[in-house]
């Protein structure tokens, strides 16, 4: 079973324009997609807007924070890019962290599932080209209609980090999950809370993106020791520790809590086999393997995020992970 490769953008240290020369280049290697976050690099709705108009790559955001922007900006986005792509394009939506909608845009991050919800109830009716009025505790809508009508409705993603979140995944009936940080064998629980959600089954062509983290690499040791440097500070967001807690790294996520901001001791705090369950480490064939994995598990758009220190290393490991995965 296998499932056509997606690369993930932004790269580390790469700018929109050549973030867009490089996924040019990723289709000639047979990628098919390209799915964008948005944290502090390029603004992911223009750079998804160049790559509409010189790639035929299946576009995708996972995901934007529905805090940062209103029901209508990201409709007036979604449907634009809907058209510059000829249909190709799909939102992806989430709570994002405290960081990022507190800290950076100066928005409340109190209630993030509700205005998660109240804004994909708002979006909705937008991705089909309709009317909307909404009013809710956080959104409201009066009478928005976005300037065309796409063909067809563009899809709307949720993103989920735990049991609640992936619940209403499937009680809202979105088009699809959009996944970050877990482990393969964590997906087919994931999935079983979206389908208690929507009432027991998921409606088909119900997508799974993924984003996985992968190093290509021959010092295993060495790839671990980058990942913890990397992402203790990640893991101690409120969102994400208490992710990490309910995948079953209870004591590493405490750790590093403990840590107390300090970047050292947080790298201490995690172990070999958090890392080993979660990001991709090793050979180009082993990476691949891993990949096979997590489609196995109910991942159907695999989306591979280099972990590399310049363009140049990042599109060697996508060549190298497209070969093997190929084989």
């Amino acid at each position: 079973m296998t499932s056509p490769l997606a690369i993930s953008l932004p790269l580390n240290g790469v700018d929109a324009r050549r973030g867009v020369d490089a996924a040019r280049r990723a289709a000639d290697l047979g990628y098919t997609a390209a799915w964008l976050a948005e944290v502090q690099g390029p603004d992911a709705f223009t750079q998804l807007g160049a790559l509409a108009v010189t790639t035929a790559l299946d576009l995708g955001v996972a995901v934007v924070p529905a805090q940062t922007r209103t029901p209508m900006v990201l409709g007036m986005s979604a449907v634009t890019l809907s058209q510059l792509s000829g249909g190709r394009f799909t939102l992806g939506i989430g709570a994002s962290s405290e960081l990022i909608v507190d800290r950076w845009a100066g928005q409340p991050f109190d209630k993030p599932l509700t205005t998660v919800r109240e804004t994909f109830e708002a979006l909705r009716p937008m991705l089909r080209g309709e009317r909307t009025t909404f009013e809710g505790e956080r959104v409201e809508v009066h009478g928005y209609r976005p300037h065309a009508t796409p063909e067809p409705a563009v899809p709307l993603y949720l993103g989920a980090l735990n049991q609640k979140s992936l619940r209403m995944v499937g009680e809202l009936g979105a088009d699809g999950l959009c996944l970050n940080q877990m482990g393969a064998q964590h997906v087919p629980q994931m999935l079983d809370l979206v389908r208690e959600g929507a009432g027991g089954t998921l409606p088909e062509g119900f997508g799974v993106v993924a984003r996985l983290f992968c190093m290509v690499v021959d010092d295993v040791d060495f790839g671990r020791t980058i990942v913890k440097h990397t992402f203790g500070p990640y893991i101690a967001t409120s969102v994400y520790n208490r992710f990490y807690r309910w995948m079953g790294y209870e004591e590493e996520a405490q750790a590093i809590l403990d840590a107390d901001g300090d970047r050292d001791a947080q790298a201490a705090a995690i172990s070999d086999r958090l890392v080993d369950d979660i990001f991709l480490i090793g050979p180009a064939e082993a990476v691949a393997d891993r990949i096979r994995a997590f489609v196995e598990a109910g991942v159907t758009v695999p989306v591979v995020q280099p972990m590399a220190a310049d363009l140049q290393q990042a599109e060697g490991m996508w060549q190298a992970i497209a070969a093997a995965y190929r084989a």
